[in-house]
């Protein structure tokens, strides 16, 4: 004998059967038998001879197709304690054993525990079910709050309220809804690595892990085994074990500032890991996996350093999908007062402090002026002049002036004389020393203690530039 049970959907417009998803009929439709029994809430019990006149309906007709010579089909409906009909056993089976069931007593019980324990699960699936959609409520909105808290937090960091710095983001929050690798590029300062984090917090993979790493102040022979990591006994020194980069950004973002400075030798490895998603750490014979997202980040023109040959081809064309130009400082002047209140602001709140503002003669006087260093070269000044200022007071023009250049391109003209209060040295040697351990100081910071670009960069042999290091105790900050 052959049982379905046939129920109405949530909505109560159509009727399924529990055990064939396809089986579907319009309750509203009176050319099959279910909803008659819907209707009078009787019993029908049919035959081969009496199904002829139900095969207008395709779904009950492939129903009929079960029942043969030897068989009938009952329709009972099952009644809830309201004498509802909330179910329809359909029974198929031998005549006189379904025949015999239309007085068998225990007919009604059993059908009556059943509704019973059939509602019974249907309240605990609904119950389930109002879980489940407050559950996935929740996780909405606990989303929406998170990229809510991401953009503000973007805009609490990207200072500015220029058309350049609101169309740049625009632009992070489409990079970051899209899976696409993201190339970063912008002048020294322009604040390449908040753009990076903009990107990853606004974007799905916000839970997981944000990887940053500086290209250009590792070495190259210490950068594959820090993206890559190795296994204890790779190579002299590897005493234990050691998880690379590649490996700790698996379901996040991986950041590499300074892409431009990846050596030639690792730019085929980790094209083959952006293909493949695939590496293997130093030492290893296993290879792992890492979903990542990349990011990247340069300061120089990668388009001519492909064609000059320092930078693989297709690598540039891998990482090339979804690019970013951050504007310099030049190109959105009038953010500047907006970003110098912030760093007094930030001053303020790490130095437990209270200067009160610029006066308007400061503020037109650093508006004036050019900033090769961008907004990193910005806070430096603006910060200089905190020191100098009193509590409760507000930065004045004077304290802009820097007593010794630190900057190491040379203003024009009479510039100089400007920017730089001459009259306070008393010691030109001093005062000469002073300027050189400043420029030597800024440039090697600048490359990240790198001393052969460095000495370059100066047109300074590197045995000199060591030998300037030692004299005028130079220190990297």
């Amino acid at each position: 004998m052959a049982s379905y049970v046939v129920y109405p959907t949530d909505d109560g417009r159509t009727l399924v059967a529990a055990d064939n998803k396809s089986w579907i009929w319009d309750v509203s439709d009176f050319d099959h038998p279910f909803s008659h029994i819907l209707q009078q809430g009787s019993i029908i019990l049919l035959d081969r001879d009496r199904l002829v006149y139900w095969q207008q309906n395709e779904p009950f007709k492939q129903l009929s197709k079960r029942v043969d010579s030897d068989s009938s089909l009952l329709i009972s409906p099952l009644l809830n304690d309201k004498k509802k009909v909330v179910a329809i056993q359909v029974l198929i089976g031998n005549k006189k054993n379904v025949n015999g069931l239309l007085t068998d007593d225990n007919l009604r019980e059993f059908s009556n525990a059943f509704v019973a324990q059939w509602l019974l699960l249907k309240d605990m699936e609904i119950q389930n079910s109002h879980k489940q959609q407050l559950s996935n409520s929740l996780v909405r909105l606990k989303a929406k709050q998170q990229k809510q808290d991401a953009w503000a937090d973007m805009a609490s960091k990207l200072i500015g309220s220029s058309f350049v710095m609101s169309q740049l983001r625009e632009q992070i929050t489409t990079a970051a809804s899209s899976r696409l690798a993201v190339i970063i590029q912008g002048d020294t300062g322009t604040g390449k690595e908040l753009v990076a984090e903009a990107i990853h917090n606004l974007s799905e993979r916000r839970s997981q892990p944000f990887i940053a790493i500086n290209c250009a102040a590792i070495p190259e022979n210490l950068l594959e085994s820090e993206l890559f990591g190795y296994e204890k006994g790779a190579f002299t020194g590897a005493l234990i074990k050691r998880t690379g980069l590649i490996a700790q950004a698996d379901g996040g973002s991986l950041f590499l500032d300074e892409m431009g400075e990846l050596p030639l030798s690792l730019q085929a490895k980790l094209l083959r890991v952006l293909e493949t998603y695939h590496y293997r750490p130093l030492g290893s014979n296993i290879e792992l996996v890492s979903n990542f997202r990349l990011i990247a980040a340069t300061h120089v023109n990668l388009r001519q350093r492909v064609n000059d040959g320092n930078f693989r081809q297709d690598l540039y064309y891998r990482i090339y999908q979804y690019p970013l130009l951050i504007p310099s400082l030049d190109m959105r002047k009038n953010d500047i007062g907006e970003l110098a209140y912030y760093f007094i602001q930030q001053y303020n709140d790490r130095e437990k402090r209270n200067i009160l503002g610029l006066t308007p003669l400061a503020l037109d006087y650093i508006k004036q002026q050019n900033y090769p260093g961008n907004v990193r070269e910005l806070r430096s000044l603006i910060e200089y002049a905190c020191v100098k200022t009193k509590e409760e007071a507000f930065i004045e023009k004077r304290s802009l002036i820097k007593n010794l250049p630190l900057d190491i391109k040379m203003p024009i003209k009479d510039s100089f004389s400007d920017f730089y209060d001459f009259t306070a040295i008393r010691d030109l040697r001093i005062a000469v020393e002073s300027y050189e351990k400043a420029i030597i100081s800024e440039r090697l910071n600048y490359f990240n203690g790198n001393r052969t670009k460095t000495a370059e960069s100066l047109g300074l042999p590197k045995r000199t530039l060591a030998h300037k290091c030692l004299k005028l105790e130079i220190r990297l900050k």
